[in-house]
């Protein structure tokens, strides 16, 4: 497989971790979990991911969207220039709306998306990819 192999998944929910595992491994990604923004952080750093899907939610006092402005931004992290996806069942308000629409790449609805979705979604970031 070419192209953006390597997902870091960032979710504190376990059902939700074991089915984005279920569906991305049997296609042959390469992907590392984190439950808190200080594991995302140091994952990122360590993993060197191609994708980041980034709850907001999550425990530990610090939120995904800290943790996507960190990403974002510091370039000690490795993922400046990466997809970031955010994954949320919040409802979109101004706070969520100006973050992703200004460091993420988009958000996904977890309510929303069934795991067939989530490989188009991939597989439109490859064809971006791509296509630059």
């Amino acid at each position: 497989m070419a192209g953006l192999q390597k997902i870091l998944l960032v979710e504190d929910n376990q059902q939700i971790v074991d089915l984005y595992s279920t569906v991305l491994k049997k296609e042959n990604y390469d992907l590392d979990i984190a439950t808190t923004v200080d594991q995302a952080l140091e994952k990122a750093k360590s993993f060197n991911p191609d994708i980041v899907l980034l709850d907001i939610m999550l425990p530990g006092g610090r939120s995904g969207l800290e943790a996507l402005m960190i990403l974002r931004t510091d370039p000690n992290y490795g993922c400046t220039d990466k997809y970031i996806l955010m994954i949320t069942n919040l409802g979109i308000n101004d706070e969520l709306e100006k973050a992703w629409k200004e460091y993420a790449d988009g958000y996904i609805v977890k309510a929303e998306i069934v795991p067939h979705d989530l490989l188009k979604i991939i597989d439109s970031l490859n064809s971006d990819k791509n296509s630059q």
